[in-house]
């Protein structure tokens, strides 16, 4: 980490503006070398100035530059942001400039990497960067810089503390019996409970977190011709299907995202469900439909009210009886013969009446998807994510396997040790003691210019 590197820090694409962000010891001799300012070059200072090509020995644009010095940037090193005009052949040409004169282009997530290694965030923080710049809705954007700002890093560094200071005077006490320092058990069985209901809290975050960052998947399931189409498209408010009276018309699935109270939503229209495909298309989107079924969140089960239950709805039912369902009822426009009896025979789920066609009811649709898929519980302004939960899961296990030796009358050495494994899972968290394999795996994920 002791070279300089370079990347685009804005995505590629024709624009007003695009930006270049060099950061390492050589940063601003290196950039000095094709940007030529127009006045005196001063720490977090605009300057205006053009970019000269050394080895065509002209010069292509113009732009903005500021440096800023080590360790006042994001990285912690000293860095230079080169803002130009939004072509993305003179970025690469800038870059190719910086790379002749002596800087590394880029491995996806090493700004990020460098500013949790110069001190400048904990790994929470860092991971907080990619989930804010892939968050799906808004509610996914206020959530992810809350987390930026440090509302998990927060409670786990005092609740890692809190744990510090017991394992020390229990360790104190068998190190030292002869000084005045007791611990009660009592004050040791409230201690540990305290902890384990803050990590338990903690963990409960995660459904809820991944709903509004990642979205709630659900699959529109129904036999065909049930009016599946029309339905995705009047939820869409688009027509992204095509719809026809010839039944099984969608082959293959659709996936689009819509927001509900600031949750994604990630909707997947299927193929009709046909207890006999006629081909082999058929049979192979019925296949594909399945698989989604069982990676879904909930089944959005769509009936026809202008007629009653048959095998192919039975059949739909029995195979998402283990999923949350919500049975939407289309054709409310047309004479009903779908019965209160057909209804009970497809199991567990809330109901609603719609017209897909007529677009009519969709609000109280949206309205029961939200009651029935969603986390509805506010969230603490923090969340988990996947890495962070098996290190909280694995902190709350050592935890109580205290408690259970506490019980037990065990030695206060044993006790102190599952405190202090407790803490090394909560030190992972922060990144206190990852190696720099699994370092490297996590910011991988990352974009190039993060």
């Amino acid at each position: 980490m002791d070279d300089t590197i370079v990347a685009p820090s804005t995505p590629l694409g024709r624009g007003a503006l695009l930006m270049v962000r060099l950061s390492g010891e050589d940063s601003l001799q290196i950039a000095l070398r094709f940007f030529r300012p127009r006045g005196k070059v001063q720490p977090r200072k605009a300057v205006y100035g053009k970019l000269y090509d050394y080895e065509e020995g002209l010069f292509f644009d113009e732009g903005i530059m500021v440096y800023y010095k080590a360790p006042g940037s994001y990285t912690g090193e000293d860095m230079v942001e080169i803002t130009t005009h939004g072509n993305p052949i003179i970025i690469w040409r800038i870059v190719e400039l910086s790379v002749k004169a002596g800087a590394r282009q880029a491995e996806p997530g090493e700004f990020t990497y460098r500013a949790f290694l110069n001190g400048k965030m904990d790994l929470p923080r860092a991971e907080a960067v990619e989930e804010l710049v892939e968050a799906q809705s808004y509610r996914g954007v206020t959530l992810s810089f809350s987390q930026l700002e440090g509302g998990l890093s927060r409670r786990i560094a005092s609740l890692r503390e809190e744990l510090l200071n017991l394992a020390i005077l229990l360790e104190t006490e068998i190190e030292f019996p002869e000084e005045e320092v007791s611990l009660e058990r009592q004050e040791l069985v409230l201690s540990l409970k305290k902890a384990k209901e803050k990590i338990e809290a903690l963990i409960s975050q995660f459904e809820k977190g991944k709903q509004v960052l990642e979205g709630i998947k659900l699959v529109l399931v129904g036999k065909p011709n049930v009016g599946k189409s029309s339905l995705f498209n009047a939820l869409l408010e688009e027509e992204r299907a095509i719809v026809t009276e010839i039944p099984g018309t969608t082959r293959d699935f659709l996936r689009e995202r819509i927001i509900i109270k600031g949750i994604p939503f990630l909707i997947t229209d299927t193929a009709g469900m046909n207890p006999k495909p006629r081909d082999e298309i058929e049979k192979e989107g019925m296949k594909r439909a399945q698989q989604l079924i069982e990676e879904a969140d909930g089944i959005l089960f769509l009936l026809d009210l202008s007629s009653p239950i048959d095998e192919s709805d039975l059949a739909l039912a029995k195979l998402t009886s283990g999923k949350k369902r919500l049975f939407v009822l289309n054709k409310k426009d047309l004479k009903h013969k779908l019965s209160e009896k057909d209804l009970s025979q497809l199991g567990e789920g809330a109901f609603v009446k719609i017209s897909a066609r007529k677009r009519d009811n969709l609000e109280a649709l949206k309205e029961k998807m939200w009651e029935t898929f969603s986390s509805a519980a506010p969230m603490e302004g923090v969340y988990v994510n996947s890495r962070q939960k098996a290190f909280l899961e694995g902190a709350l296990s050592h935890l109580k396997r205290a408690e259970a030796l506490l019980k037990e009358n065990v030695s206060e050495e044993i006790i102190a040790e599952e405190i202090r494994e407790t803490i090394r899972q909560l030190e992972e968290i922060l990144g206190k003691i990852s190696s720099e394999e699994v370092l490297r795996n996590i910011f991988s994920r990352f974009c190039i210019g993060k």
